[in-house]
Order: structure tokens, then C-alpha cells, then sequence
């Protein structure tokens, strides 16, 4: 039973294995409107469960949500399973404490140990957790990276933004002390453009305001939609891409705007790090404005800015940048090679 008294299906009265039967494999993609659940390898079948989240209980407690979260994922989990979650959070890789995440848990930020939580539900089952970027990244450098590639990164510009980069030569992704890598999009954002002072302050979902999800996440397009007037701000994922398909002056406008920044980051990111030869963009932003959200980004990479970013070529960023199409990259196929990776998930 739930802590609400909702039955859930009934678990194993027996988690131990077989003497020396192989372990099953259980993986899981958790995001705030859906959890998906795999057990066994790629090709087995799919379940998808709604997640016990802020997004679909706003009258939970936190407290609720996150046990609901752990009966769950200990429910579901076979006997003696070797699990890899895929988390839409940010995720201290090192000891699989959540720092935070909006849609499954709202504002709140105090740190919750998962990992040990699951541990002490079920102690017969190996549980790893990363964040859904890294899972992504691994998916995506598996499909993408070829032989001398040395270095790969994954953004994603969805609901919110995040990237990760990993060293393929050594299979490592290197994060810091607090098990982090890459969570951009809460980094202060530079208005260089023309007139894009008029975005300044918009807010962040993590309480603070100009930063590059401010602007350049979903949520931050529909606010600076609002910012410049556009009548239709609130259907903004439905009628952007029309109106940039018509020419519409003031949807150009906001790509501009909004794509601004994601070209600035690109460009420091190969400024700090020349050996990143391989960028791949995803996101339900990037991915729902497709070839002019590609476009605009390629416009600005191939204009020269200073003596240290003498812009790219079409030829240079065709080898460099891949702009991912829907459900080209998922983080619960990645996640299941998360196995070969943790040895190098270091600090």
C-alpha cells in the first residue's frame, strides 16, 4: 500500500536471486510527466508510468512526492536488479544526491540523499543514478562520435537547459567536488545584442533572473515573448515556428533574441576547449523550432566576433554541431551504458 492507501502491485515476497543467476538489468528514465521503465536490454519492452510529481500532485508535500518516487522505483525493481535511473535533476554524480529539481519536487532545494534511500528499500539491488543530460550525452556520443573524435558535449535547450561533456579517449566525464558538470542554463546571461535590454530581469525558475533559462529555455521564450508584446506569448511553442515560416518580423525578432546567448556559450565553450569536436543540440525548444532554430544558430557561429573567434565555415560546423531531430536521442537507451562510464565519473 501507498502512504495514501492506493495498492500498488504486489512486490516479490522473496528478493533474493538464484546462486549465480546473471542480474537482471533495470533501467528508468524519470522526468516530470512521465517515468519510463525498461528491465532487461535495449530492445525489451517499454512501460510508461505518470511520475509522482509536482507538475501532476501540486497538493503533494514535497516529502510525499519523494517517497512516492522511492516506493515506485523500489516496487518496480526485479530481485537482485543492477538499476541505471536516468534523473531529470541535478544530480551530485558522485553519491547520487538530488540538489534539486522543479517539475518533479517545485522550489525545493534541500539536498535529498536517493540513492541511499533506495539503498536502504531495497539492499539487493545495485543502484546507480545520473542526471538525464549525461544520459543523453551517452546515447548521443554512442551514435555520433567517430573514430578521433576526443572530446563530445550534449545540450539541450527544453524546459530547462543543461550540458554535459565528456572525454571519449579516456571515457570519463569529469565533474566537480559537489558531483556536478555543466548546469548552464543557471549561468548570468549576456544582453550584447541591439536592444536586447529589453529582456533584462526576466526570472529564472530557480528564483534568480538573468540567466540563459531565463531567456533561452521554454519557459523563458514565453516570457520574453510577453516582454516584447506578442499577442500570442502564451501559445508561443504552438506559433512560433508558423510565424517564422511566414516571415513574421517579430517572431524573427525572438529567435534572435532568444537564440543569442546559446551561440554565445558555443562559441566560449570552443574558445576553452579546442579539443570538443563534437556538439550535439536537443531539447524540446531546439527540436520544435528544427532547421530555424539550426539556422539562426549557424548564422551567428559563422560571423566573426574578435581576433579569437574569427566565426566558422558551413564546412566546419558540419563536422562540429549536430542539431538532433525528436527522439533522436534518449536518455533511457543511454543510460543503459552508464556501466562503462562510471569508472570515469570523476572529479
Amino acid at each position: 500500500m501507498t502512504r495514501a492507501g492506493t495498492p500498488l502491485r504486489d512486490a516479490p515476497e522473496d528478493r533474493r536471486t538464484a546462486p549465480g543467476a546473471p542480474a537482471a538489468t533495470f533501467a528508468a528514465d524519470i522526468g516530470g510527466t512521465w517515468v519510463r521503465l525498461r528491465t532487461g536490454g535495449q530492445d525489451a519492452p517499454v512501460e510508461r508510468l505518470p511520475s509522482p510529481s509536482r507538475l501532476r500532485h501540486p497538493d503533494r508535500s514535497t516529502a510525499r512526492l519523494r517517497a512516492d518516487m522511492v516506493e515506485l522505483l523500489s516496487d518496480r525493481a526485479p530481485a537482485g536488479a543492477r538499476a541505471a535511473l536516468s534523473f531529470g535533476a541535478a544530480i551530485d554524480h558522485l553519491t547520487g544526491t538530488v540538489y534539486g529539481s522543479a517539475p518533479l519536487w517545485g522550489a525545493e532545494s534541500a539536498p535529498y540523499d536517493l540513492a541511499a534511500e533506495l539503498r536502504r528499500r531495497r539492499p539487493d539491488v545495485t543502484w546507480h543514478l545520473v542526471n538525464d543530460v549525461t544520459a543523453a550525452l551517452l546515447d548521443f556520443a554512442a551514435v555520433h562520435a567517430g573514430p578521433g573524435t576526443r572530446r563530445v558535449a550534449y545540450l539541450t535547450v527544453s524546459s530547462g537547459i543543461a550540458l554535459r561533456i565528456a572525454d571519449v579517449e579516456r571515457t570519463r566525464i569529469p565533474v566537480d567536488a559537489r558531483g556536478l558538470q555543466g548546469e548552464v542554463g543557471h549561468l548570468p546571461v549576456p544582453l550584447t545584442d541591439p536592444g536586447a535590454d529589453v529582456l533584462a530581469g526576466l526570472p529564472c525558475e530557480c528564483g534568480a533572473t538573468d540567466h540563459l533559462a531565463s531567456i533561452a529555455s521554454g519557459p523563458g521564450l514565453t516570457r520574453a515573448a510577453h516582454r516584447l508584446g506578442l499577442p500570442w506569448a502564451e501559445q508561443v511553442a504552438d506559433r512560433l515556428p508558423g510565424a517564422l515560416a511566414a516571415g513574421d518580423p517579430d517572431a524573427r525578432r525572438l529567435l534572435e533574441l532568444c537564440a543569442a546567448p546559446v551561440a554565445q556559450l558555443l562559441r566560449t565553450l570552443w574558445c576553452l576547449d579546442p579539443h570538443l569536436d563534437l556538439i550535439g543540440i536537443g531539447g524540446g525548444v531546439a527540436e520544435g523550432l528544427g532547421g530555424h532554430y539550426a539556422a539562426e544558430l549557424r548564422r551567428r557561429l559563422a560571423a566573426a566576433t574578435s581576433y579569437a573567434d574569427r566565426g566558422h565555415d558551413d564546412a566546419w560546423l558540419d563536422d562540429r554541431l549536430v542539431f538532433c531531430a525528436p527522439g533522436q536521442v534518449d536518455p533511457l537507451r543511454g543510460v543503459h551504458r552508464i556501466g562503462d562510464w562510471l569508472p570515469g565519473v570523476t572529479r
